[in-house]
């Protein structure tokens, strides 16, 4: 025979059979005891009636705006899908273009530089095919008959300057071969003089090359410039000018 139940426990399994958390014995225990005291029905019937109205009694909370979404997507992963990774697409074309700018960039450059390289070589061979005809002609002035060797140096005024002059009387040829003259200045030029009797005779007008040589065949008249009286000397000119004397003497035959 089944003890009763204090009103404790009588409660309790009052309370969990209106709940639902009781367990299967337990249910089936209040269930006989319902038949046996149906007077417990209508309490129960009464807390049922206050478990319904629970909810309303409840204060309103409002929820907080994110809670929506995330209910959402634990609900339905593939209604908001993680966004796919941004896909990099590599500028190929760009990169193709600027490399073939840089080639042609270093193609122009190189080019340009091989121009200067082939002016620098080209006027270096044609000074050299300037020397070897100068020293060519020179050589057969030399070789010929009636040639006088004239010898000059610097004065004051280009003190380091030094050559020769041989002088044909039969071709009226001369070919000069000076070294460390200076460059003439801008407006002005080296002109060969022959002093006969404290006369200056014009013979000729020529330069000197950036390193300060002059090797050069000139034609000069030899009545004067020839003569065995006659000495040489050099001086730096007007260009502009005539044929006259005015500047200074900037070489002098080693004699004078």
């Amino acid at each position: 025979m089944t003890e009763p139940l204090n009103p404790e426990n009588l409660e309790e399994l009052m309370a969990g059979y209106v709940l639902g958390d009781l367990s299967a014995e337990e249910a089936e225990e209040f269930r006989q005891i319902l038949e046996k005291n149906p007077q417990l029905a209508e309490e129960v019937s009464r807390l049922q009636a206050s478990l319904d109205l629970l909810p309303y009694a409840l204060p309103e909370v409002t929820p907080p705006p994110h809670l929506r979404s995330m209910i959402l997507e634990a609900a339905n992963p593939a209604i908001n899908p993680e966004p796919a990774p941004k896909q990099v697409s590599f500028p190929w074309s760009k990169l193709f273009a600027s490399l073939a700018a840089l080639l042609a960039l270093a193609f122009a450059f190189d080019n340009y530089r091989l121009r200067q390289n082939l002016k620098i070589v080209q006027s270096r061979l044609r000074q050299e095919l300037q020397t070897v005809q100068a020293q060519k002609d020179a050589l057969e002035v030399l070789q010929q008959r009636n040639t006088r060797l004239y010898t000059l140096t610097g004065t004051e005024n280009a003190n380091r300057a030094s050559g020769s002059i041989l002088v044909n009387l039969d071709e009226q040829k001369a070919v000069i071969a000076f070294q460390n003259l200076p460059v003439a200045p801008s407006g002005q030029i080296y002109r060969l003089w022959a002093i006969v009797d404290e006369k200056k005779i014009p013979c000729a007008n020529f330069g000197a090359s950036q390193g300060g040589t002059v090797l050069e065949q000139i034609s000069i008249p030899v009545g004067a410039c020839g003569a065995t009286t006659s000495t040489l000397a050099v001086t730096l000119e007007p260009s502009s000018l005539p044929p006259q004397p005015v500047g200074p003497a900037v070489m002098v035959e080693s004699s004078l």
